[in-house]
């Protein structure tokens, strides 16, 4: 039996946060605990409660994923963050990574790789 991943899902299109929490729902181990729409709000939920894994896009309003990702990795890092990007662009990628972003997927990625994403880096083996 699998140990529970609480994960939160940051993401400032509403309609995106929904059908990627109905997607981990699906699985019977993987829980989403917060919704945020934006980085902001990633440390406010953080400082309530702990994820296992944020799942967390680059470009949002108010405090962009970059921002946040770097305030997690310094208050609070045994929160793990994959970095979510409609796009391939490295240099948001590198900067997330830098920021200290575990994993990278881009949006449109399949169920099975999101899936195998949160188990990775929640071993704490990157995934790209």
């Amino acid at each position: 039996m699998q140990l529970p991943i609480n994960i939160m899902i940051a993401d400032d299109h509403e309609v995106y946060r929904d059908g990627l929490k109905t997607l981990l729902e699906g699985s019977a181990h993987l829980h989403v605990i917060h919704e945020a729409s934006n980085g902001k709000q990633v440390i406010q939920f953080c400082e309530m409660e702990l994820p296992d894994i944020v799942l967390m896009d680059i470009m949002m309003p108010v405090m962009d994923g970059i921002a946040s990702t770097a305030y997690l990795h310094a208050h609070f890092p045994s929160v793990r963050v994959i970095a979510l990007s409609m796009f391939n662009q490295d240099n948001m990628i590198l900067d997330m990574l830098e920021a200290g972003a575990t994993g990278y997927l881009i949006k449109n990625a399949h169920k099975q790789e999101i899936a195998e994403a949160i188990e990775s880096v929640n071993k704490n083996i990157p995934y790209y």
